[in-house]
């Protein structure tokens, strides 16, 4: 049987019918027709009922949930694009979001499984909602597989939507670098300058240069974009003497996530650039 508008009106009687009637016809109708032409036309209604808080209700009541799980469940990818285009819509619901996290796996695996951009654009953003609403722990989530399928679209992603929604990323950390950390870098170095020695007085003393380039590396290599990256070109000015004894705040900001990621970074001590550059790199998933 077909679902559509016109098959309802049959079903309908003259005064009409009114918004939960029909929403409940809609779910009836998924569970009785075995044509899945009709079911993707009663998910597509359903989930674009869900996009309104008013109808989260009737939605409930008639068991819509259900079946949007059926459809993440289903071979055919219109019913799971539906199924978690509907989902995303509903969760901010809490009696939605309760239901949702007794099914947080098989979420999970069709993000982790599936190479459908609109299914990943729905997945991410009922992720996300889910995290900012509290509505469920970060443990429970952010897998490691989830987590690497993450990463693996944010490098291979061609849909302009899914990298815009990756890129920029930032990761920022605060160093204060003593005496210590400079006479250390000195003898793994060579670099005994006597700028950076306890023969310049601590207002002239400067921090190595390399020392605030390693710093950075070590968080490209590690947080942004992370393990496995390699840096195939730099570019980076000294602006400023960075001290000692001063908090530096160290920025990465991911810029491009493609087959070569481009990051910029800089180095600030009381909000002005002391070091700042821009560098090329082949990351996990070109190097492995």
């Amino acid at each position: 049987m077909f679902s559509s508008h016109r098959h309802l009106k049959r079903r309908t009687p003259a005064q009409g019918i009114d918004r939960r009637e029909y929403i409940g016809h809609l779910v009836e109708e998924f569970h009785t027709t075995t044509n899945i032409e009709a079911q993707e036309q009663v998910t597509a209604n359903l989930a674009n009922f869900a996009y309104d808080p008013i109808n989260w209700p009737y939605l409930l009541e008639a068991d819509a949930l259900d079946v949007f799980v059926a459809s993440l469940e289903s071979q055919d990818q219109h019913l799971k694009l539906h199924g978690i285009a509907a989902l995303c819509n509903i969760c901010l619901d809490k009696s939605a979001a309760k239901f949702i996290r007794e099914h947080l796996n098989l979420l999970i695996g069709l993000f982790v499984r599936t190479d459908h951009p609109e299914i990943v654009l729905h997945s991410l953003a009922l992720f996300y909602q889910l995290l900012e609403g509290g509505q469920v722990d970060r443990e429970l989530l952010l897998t490691p597989s989830l987590l690497r399928t993450v990463q693996e679209w944010r490098l291979k992603a061609q849909d302009q939507r899914i990298v815009k929604l990756f890129a920029p990323q930032q990761v920022q950390v605060v160093k204060r670098f003593s005496q210590s950390d400079l006479e250390q870098f000195a003898q793994f170095t060579g670099d005994h300058n006597y700028i950076h020695s306890l023969d310049t007085p601590v207002e002239e003393r400067r921090v190595h240069g390399a020392l605030l380039n390693a710093v950075v590396a070590g968080i490209i290599g590690t947080k942004l974009p992370g393990p496995g990256t390699v840096v195939l070109e730099q570019n980076f000015r000294f602006l400023k003497p960075c001290r000692i004894e001063t908090d530096t705040v160290v920025t990465v900001r991911l810029l491009e996530a493609r087959k070569i990621a481009t990051v910029e970074y800089d180095c600030r001590q009381n909000d002005e650039v002391v070091f700042a550059g821009r560098a090329k790199l082949l990351t996990r998933s070109q190097t492995d």
